[in-house]
């Protein structure tokens, strides 16, 4: 647990750097090498890194699509998404006695899963010039405030299992606390931040019932994000996909439970503009 605690204290330190800077570079090349660390370990799990062709061009573009959503790159992104999909084709055409439909497809779902996931986070970013980086932290505290709450929730009072088969450690309980903890969470944050930006003299207007509702979403995503990453280590006989993150795992063992909910919280921003829903 000590060591647990010290890692997650030392990367919300980094978070916390990486939100101040969120106006720079710096959030969209974190948000990429974010992206090719889960890309990595997601390939060297399931032993596809020997497939020298794909394997790059799928960890270039997982770093690169983050850096081209905003700017003047972002009319690129649909050339390179082609370009990497072709090189992973080229790769199983020239491999076809060796490389199987599942490798080819695996790496597919690597990178349509993992690099959009970490871009949302740059799309988030830029969706209003004022409220982007509250509908980061909101969308990022969406996922992980609810894995803390479920955790403790089910170690203190949690007794039936979820999905023993996959999560021992989850239970129905701790899964109910998480979304409750989800939806105080998202309630404090946006009565704060309303609150702040009021009397910064910028209009705000906050719809309560979508607030409780989205973050109930948001809890019920990042689970199932979690349940399926675990689904998987399971099958590959794997406890963690990385160590390097001590206490946590690997990167994809900690960004598991953003990878639905980033998406899902910036198609809903865009499709509603969330802090001026009245």
């Amino acid at each position: 647990m000590v060591t647990r605690l010290i890692t997650a204290a030392i990367g919300v330190a980094i978070a916390l750097i990486v939100l101040f800077l969120h106006n720079t570079v710096v959030l969209p090349i974190a948000a990429g090498i974010i992206s090719v660390l889960a890309l990595y370990e997601l390939l060297r799990a399931n032993n596809l890194l020997r497939y020298h062709l794909s394997s790059i061009a799928a960890l270039a573009y997982a770093f690169l699509l983050p850096c081209v959503q905003v700017g003047i790159l972002a009319r690129y992104r649909s050339m390179m998404v082609i370009a990497a999909i072709c090189c992973v084709l080229f790769d199983y055409v020239r491999h076809q006695k060796k490389m199987a439909d599942k490798t080819f497809f695996t790496f597919l779902a690597g990178m349509f899963l993992i690099p959009p996931a970490m871009a949302a986070a740059v799309t988030l970013n830029e969706a209003h010039e004022n409220h982007g980086v509250a509908y980061l932290v909101l969308a990022l505290g969406g996922a992980w405030i609810a894995d803390t709450g479920a955790y403790f929730v089910g170690s203190a009072f949690g007794k039936a299992k979820l999905c023993p088969a996959i999560s021992p450690k989850k239970t129905i309980l701790g899964f109910a606390g998480g979304i409750i903890t989800n939806v105080i969470f998202f309630i404090v944050f946006s009565a704060i931040y309303c609150s702040v930006m009021t009397k910064k003299g910028v209009p705000m207007g906050i719809n309560w019932f979508a607030t409780v509702l989205v973050s109930m979403v948001c809890a019920i995503l990042g689970t199932l994000g979690d349940l399926a990453a675990s689904t998987l280590k399971r099958q590959l006989g794997m406890k963690d996909y990385g160590d390097i993150m001590p206490g946590h795992g690997g990167v994809l063992d900690r960004f598991d439970s953003v990878l639905l909910v980033l998406p899902f919280f910036a198609a809903f921003v865009q499709a509603t503009n969330f802090f001026e829903l009245a």
